[in-house]
């Protein structure tokens, strides 16, 4: 009680305490196990930690991100990009990347919802993946929560 004061008076220290909330909501976060699958999301990461992020997983990744972000992706890191096992663009059902890069993923998808591609995720479960949702841009937000959400009672079913 006395610390919740102590923030409350001082405003450094609330914008501490702020900080390391959003922190804690935009790093990258695990969900449990779906299906076999480890389940991860993240909030506008940097297409420089996403790349590194993937080359240390232990296990093919299945990555879900709107288009922008896949199309920055595709510009700085295309290398990277290519040993994705599944592209899961979930903002826009046509994709503005090259075609050489849709082309060498296993798979590769363009929707116009997070629960179409979960819908499609939910078809196309492996055993020993790793599901990366990264949300980014302006429906941040809304796009994390609904993941989520469908995860959520995923599991518990």
């Amino acid at each position: 009680m006395e610390l919740k004061r102590k923030i409350a008076e001082n405003p450094l220290l609330e914008a501490r305490a702020e900080a390391l909330k959003n922190a804690k909501s935009q790093s990258l976060r695990p969900l449990g196990k779906l299906w076999g699958m480890d389940i991860f999301t993240w909030v506008n990461p940097s297409v420089f930690e996403l790349a590194a992020t993937i080359h240390s997983f232990p296990f093919p990744v299945y990555l879900f991100a709107p288009a922008q972000l896949i199309i920055e992706f595709a510009m700085v890191d295309d290398e990277t990009l290519k040993l994705v096992s599944w592209i899961g663009q979930y903002d826009k059902n046509v994709t503005e990347i090259d075609a050489s890069i849709s082309s060498e993923a296993i798979q590769f998808s363009a929707t116009n919802s997070v629960s179409e591609t979960s819908d499609l995720m939910r078809l196309n479960r492996m055993d020993r993946h790793i599901v990366l949702f990264v949300a980014a841009g302006n429906e941040w937000k809304s796009k994390i929560n609904e993941f989520e959400e469908f995860v959520k009672t995923a599991q518990q079913s």
